[in-house]
């Protein structure tokens, strides 16, 4: 009957009995006998720790499947992997559950450092180091399609379209652009010379048509055909205290020309029927712009 013996015993047996045969005293027996504790023995020495250091295997192990069955691994007690970065003596008992069953909240290290370069934080402490294209999605309230703000291309830039109404901290609203001034301007008449713009918006040009006449290009694109011009003047050539001003008419008369080159005229008259150039003079324009609709009257 065969022994289960470990690598030490059986080397030591062999050694014993299959001593060199200058006498003759290697028996058929002996070859028999340690040839079965040798094969008894394979599973034991394969299991045990000699092969940790002793006999370590040394090339790739391979569990080959063979015809339907065979070929797998088992390992009842646990697996331990020495080259870990972390807890290399630890063993794991638990299987590997696959990538598409592995639990986001059972993960370890969620909430350490920033993991998730990749997203923008929630808690904002970290900014945006590329652009965020939304397409031409909306952004909104959960649970409502095609509402809210909207980013859309357009060749002269990015709109921003809103569903809604623009609502501010101190709950003031802005339902609509059409209430916006398109375009203004304030100017010095300068006594002739060469007028100087203070302060513009959307106006292009200012041309000096004669003493009190002015004649003004507003940008491509902001005002429809029709448009409110409202203009003021102090009508006086100073402006140091409140009283510097003359009973004066702004007449804003002519509109001509078409995109880019509408424009309209700003003329001073003071109460005596005399055009002026005057210290302080203010345009604003109105228009509901190129394709905007203005409702039902």
């Amino acid at each position: 009957m065969p022994t289960m013996r470990t690598s030490g015993n059986l080397l030591a047996n062999i050694a014993a009995d299959l001593a060199d045969n200058n006498a003759g005293l290697i028996s058929a027996a002996d070859v028999r006998s340690n040839m079965e504790d040798t094969v008894a023995s394979i599973s034991i020495i394969v299991a045990s720790g000699d092969t940790d250091t002793n006999f370590a295997f040394i090339n790739d192990v391979r569990a080959k499947k063979t015809g339907s069955s065979g070929g797998t691994f088992i390992a009842e007690s646990g697996i331990v992997f020495p080259n870990a970065p972390a807890n290399s003596s630890e063993r794991q008992v638990q299987p590997f559950l696959g990538v598409g069953n592995l639990q986001h909240n059972s993960l370890g290290g969620l909430n350490d450092g920033d993991p998730h370069t990749q997203y923008v934080s929630i808690s904002g402490h970290r900014q945006m180091l590329g652009n965020l294209k939304m397409g031409s999605n909306w952004i909104g309230a959960s649970g409502y399609s095609n509402d809210g703000v909207q980013f859309s291309y357009h060749p002269t830039g990015t709109t921003i379209s809103t569903s809604g109404t623009f609502k501010f901290a101190d709950n003031s609203t802005i339902k609509s652009g059409r209430g916006v001034a398109k375009a203004w301007i304030s100017f010095d008449s300068n006594g002739g010379s060469t007028p100087i713009v203070k302060a513009a918006y959307n106006i292009t040009a200012l041309d000096d048509l004669g003493v009190g006449k002015f004649r003004l290009t507003i940008a491509s694109g902001v005002v429809a055909d029709n448009f409110l011009a409202i203009g003021s003047s102090n009508a006086t050539s100073t402006s140091g205290n409140i009283e510097d001003f003359d009973v004066n008419t702004v007449g804003v008369v002519s509109r001509s020309g078409v995109d880019p080159y509408k424009s309209v005229t700003f003329c001073v008259r003071n109460d005596a029927g005399s055009y002026v150039d005057a210290k302080i003079n203010e345009l604003l324009i109105f228009s509901n712009g190129p394709g905007v609709t203005t409702g039902t009257f």
